[in-house]
């Protein structure tokens, strides 16, 4: 499918972004820090403005979590190794016992929130167009900034099969250095979190952090996202099927946008008009088809 002006694939290398062949996303998978907010003073704002001093910072790669990448670095041992992860501070319920239902112990390094931040310049070609932040996988809760801006707050970012997208085209700056900072909460008891057993142990983090990619990508005025093909079939013969694809079209501008949704499936062809107005996201678009034998 495509809407149109088609995507267009990211062809500039970045010091800390990687472009991923044949995508059209910029991944942000490298030049992480990691910190404990019990260290850090500074505010959301500061932390995620460009030229923010983390040398001290623990160095990460994304997806990750908080304990992996510690571990990584050498603060820790191997957990996979003899009674390692008992070693690890905050490992402290009994063995056997089921951490993900059990409060973290107020002693805990992981019982408060921490920081990823990272830097990262988006290509002069890429002004002027809607640009998108996205996180595949945040365990569990979390507070996201881009150069000093709060986008999104832990009452909306909650839970640790989700997936985020945020507009920052007005926050974005194109061939200039950016900012992302994200402030990251463990789970619960009570969330739904991803759950441990007894013969493989709960670490001390409980899987805290950005475990999903973190990726920028551009689009034109209308962007395309979660087209869906649901089949009717004939039955009992399967001779033949009736198809619905539904989509999502957003309009990331501030001016009414009208376009066409084209696609094909299997040879047959099909296009819809779309119509938004300025801002308008998540509108539903929905395209019958006809009988395929």
């Amino acid at each position: 499918m495509r809407l149109g002006e088609a995507q267009r694939n990211v062809a500039a290398a970045m010091a800390t972004a990687r472009i991923e062949a044949g995508s059209d996303r910029i991944a942000l998978s490298s030049g992480w820090a990691i910190q404990s907010s019990a260290k850090v003073r500074a505010s959301g704002e500061a932390v995620s403005t460009a030229g923010f001093a983390s040398a001290d910072w623990h160095r990460a790669k994304v997806p990750n979590t908080v304990v992996g990448a510690l571990v990584e670095d050498g603060t820790y041992p191997d957990p996979y190794f003899g009674m390692n992860l008992r070693r690890i501070p905050g490992t402290t319920y009994k063995i056997g016992e089921r951490f993900t239902l059990l409060p973290t112990p107020d002693d805990s390094p992981f019982k408060p929130s921490w920081w990823y931040r990272t830097e990262f310049a988006i290509p002069a070609a890429m002004a002027g167009r809607p640009l998108w932040l996205h996180f595949d996988g945040i365990n569990y809760r979390a507070n996201v900034w881009m150069n000093g801006q709060r986008i999104a707050g832990k009452t909306d970012v909650a839970g640790v099969f989700r997936r985020y997208e945020f507009d920052v085209t007005r926050l974005a700056r194109a061939g200039a250095a950016n900012a992302v900072a994200v402030e990251v909460f463990g789970p619960e008891p009570h969330d739904l979190a991803i759950m441990w057993v007894d013969w493989n142990p709960t670490p001390a983090d409980k899987n805290m952090g950005l475990w999903g990619d973190v990726y920028l990508t551009d689009s034109g005025p209308l962007a395309l996202r979660n087209p869906h093909v649901v089949t009717d079939l004939d039955l009992p013969s399967l001779a033949a099927a009736r198809l619905t694809i539904t989509a999502e079209v957003r309009n990331a501008t501030d001016r009414p946008v009208s376009g066409v949704v084209r696609g094909t499936i299997e040879g047959t062809r099909f296009a819809q008009p779309v119509a938004l107005a300025a801002q308008v996201h998540d509108e539903s678009l929905e395209i019958v088809g006809g009988r395929a034998g």
